[in-house]
């Protein structure tokens, strides 16, 4: 036998010798077969990466080797043929990633010692045969990703020493046969994102080694079947959008989609987010009967489930994370809720909760989200709330809350993200912002904040969005706001604000400055410095002075609003040459001298152009008929 062999642009291969070769049961197959297998295995070499993978359909010739406990496509240069091997991970067929194709063989329940087989991201797109019943020493296998079709073979109730089983991400379809009962040792059951219907199958709450389900996008109607929840080693059930519940049995102590479980039932992870298929008006009823003291992780979010947050759910003190945000809940946050001393995430946002936040939300001390974002709440923001050291993330936009922020909010010096827009807050902004070294995002805009804007404000190095829209707030801008280096977005639109703006503002990176609808006033900022500007708003205050002549380096900028100032002048074609822009409002100042002769090729975006309201003259050019295919340009009360 040849000891080497060139294979053009990919080098020289030892090949192995016949009597070390550990590969097939020779004595099995004739010779010839032997030749016409290795000849029909489709396949192609990627000659700069040495890798070799098989493209169109496995050859039925591989059901001849029956004693098959190792086959190793993909990687390396090269595939793996053995038969004597002891160890699990030998004894394994790994076509993952091939450009293989359907038909699924049925000779492949030949091969009978397979104890792993992978095809996951695969081209299959074909059904499974029956035959995958006959490979009974199977303990892995994973088709996810392959483009499986039709249904799950009855035969895998055979597959009785499978741990692992994963069918996602394909296009099966129809019921889940009731197969699951005499597999003891499965511990994996993934069928997440096919179209599979019917009921869940009963026989799965006789897996009792079974750690992880994951059911999600399905369309499984009917119960879920109690004996799942009574599991000992269930620690993750996923059912997103999955379910489309006809009934729940009464024993389970379930009202809407949630499903009580007896104390005795070690649940790690709960998660039923059956997302926007819940009925609507059904009920979380108040009961402590049968409750899964030990959860960690409760999602019950994105249903219509309605009524009061539950008592019974501040008894979960093993609670790490709950999440019932997008329902229908109502009624006030439960005092008990501090109770619960190792959650790190409360998610409530867009329900109907109402009354007031509680002091005792103090004894949250893990907690690193809040949100409870569109609700009824009402009243104050507690002074408590700043007990809660660990906090990354407190949303609390969109409710009725009023009164003054507390003083000592600078104590949560771990928030990255705070906003506490749309609400009646009032009062000044505390100084003790200064401390939130941390803050990327702060937005207080839609209040009724006054007094100035705390020049501690400016010490917030790692802040990336800076929103207080819509408020009193009144005085100058502070000079030092330019210290803000990683700031990107900048609205302090809407408040009373005077003075001129800093030219430190210039220098930021910043992609939107929205500074409108204030009494800001001086000379117009040279705007043309700010290369990276997307959104550039200062209408509505009392700029005085010409437009920028260079601004030709404002390629990102979108929108541009200057209008109701007092500026004056002339337009200069010259002066507006932006690709990139889509909406351009001059109107309502005193600009004069002739209308602009815009080349509107140099703005192919335009959608809106007004220079309504000033002082020009001059014809209007027939390029100004033509520009923008959305809207005409405003011209009216143009002309002197």
């Amino acid at each position: 036998m040849q000891e080497h062999v060139n294979i053009p642009g990919c080098g020289v291969f030892k090949k192995f010798p016949a009597n070390t070769l550990n590969a097939i049961a020779i004595h099995a197959l004739t010779t010839t077969n032997v030749a016409s297998l290795f000849e029909r295995f489709p396949s192609e070499i990627n000659v700069r990466s040495k890798t070799f993978h098989l493209v169109g359909p496995l050859p039925r010739t591989i059901g001849c080797l029956t004693q098959l406990t190792s086959l190793n496509f993909g990687g390396p240069l090269g595939l793996n043929f053995s038969h004597n091997v002891t160890t699990v991970q030998r004894t394994n067929a790994n076509l993952k990633g091939n450009n293989l194709t359907g038909p699924v063989q049925s000779e492949l329940g030949n091969l009978v010692n397979l104890k792993r087989l992978n095809l996951s991201h695969t081209l299959l797109n074909n059904i499974i045969p029956e035959s995958f019943g006959n490979l009974i020493n199977l303990g892995f296998l994973n088709m996810s990703v392959a483009g499986i079709t039709g249904g799950i073979p009855a035969s895998f109730a055979n597959l009785v020493k499978l741990v692992h089983l994963d069918l996602q991400n394909n296009k099966l379809s129809g019921k889940v046969p009731d197969i699951f009962g005499g597999m003891s040792k499965l511990q994996t059951l993934i069928l997440s994102n096919n179209q599979l219907e019917g009921t869940i199958p009963q026989s799965i709450g006789q897996c009792t080694q079974l750690t992880k389900v994951e059911f999600e996008s399905n369309s499984f109607s009917g119960c879920i079947p109690e004996s799942i929840f009574r599991l000992p080693s269930l620690q993750n059930m996923t059912l997103e959008s999955s379910l489309m519940v006809s009934s729940i049995p009464p024993s389970c102590s379930v009202s809407g989609q949630f499903v009580e479980m007896s104390p005795s039932t070690p649940l790690d992870l709960l998660s039923l987010n059956v997302a926007s298929n819940q009925r609507k008006g059904e009920h979380l009823e108040d009961t402590t009967d049968g409750v899964a003291l030990f959860t960690s992780h409760l999602d019950l979010s994105q249903n219509r489930l309605s009524g009061r947050l539950p008592n019974y759910v501040t008894l979960l003190t093993n609670l790490r994370y709950l999440r019932l945000h997008e329902n229908d809940l109502d009624g006030p946050l439960p005092t008990e809720i501090g109770g619960l001393m190792k959650l790190e995430v409360l998610s409530l946002h867009r329900n109907q909760i109402s009354g007031v936040i509680p002091d005792s939300i103090s004894g949250l001390v893990a907690l690193k989200q809040l949100d409870l974002n569109r609700n009824l709440l009402a009243d104050r923001i507690p002074d408590s709330i700043t007990s809660l050291v660990n906090l990354t993330c407190l949303w609390l936009q969109r409710n009725e809350l009023s009164g003054r922020l507390p003083t000592e909010i600078g104590l949560l010096t771990a928030l990255k993200f705070l906003n506490l827009s749309h609400n009646r807050l009032c009062g000044e902004i505390p100084e003790s912002v200064r401390s939130l070294r941390r803050l990327e995002i702060l937005n207080l805009s839609h209040n009724e904040l006054s007094g100035e804007i705390p020049p501690g404000i400016s010490r917030l190095s790692a802040v990336i969005k800076l929103q207080l829209r819509n408020n009193r707030l009144m005085g100058p801008l502070h000079p030092n706001i330019g210290a803000l280096t990683e700031l990107r977005t900048l609205d302090l639109s809407q408040n009373q604000l005077i003075g001129s703006v800093p030219e430190s503002i210039l220098l930021l990176s910043l992609r939107s400055l929205e500074l409108d609808h204030n009494q800001l006033s001086g000379p117009l900022p040279k705007f043309g410095m700010m290369e990276w500007i997307k959104t550039l708003h200062l209408d509505h205050n009392q700029f005085s002075g010409h437009l920028p002549t260079d601004t030709r380096a404002l390629i990102h900028l979108k929108s541009l609003n200057l209008s109701h100032n007092q500026l004056s002048g002339p337009i200069l074609a010259s002066s507006l040459w932006w690709e990139s822009i889509e909406f351009l409002n001059l109107s309502n100042n005193c600009f004069h001298g002739d209308l602009p002769r815009v080349d509107f090729v140099n703005m192919p975006r335009i959608k809106m152009l007004d220079f309504s309201n000033n002082q020009l003259s001059g014809l209007i050019h027939e390029n100004f008929l033509r520009a923008c295919g959305v809207k005409l340009p405003d011209l009216s009360g143009t002309f002197s």
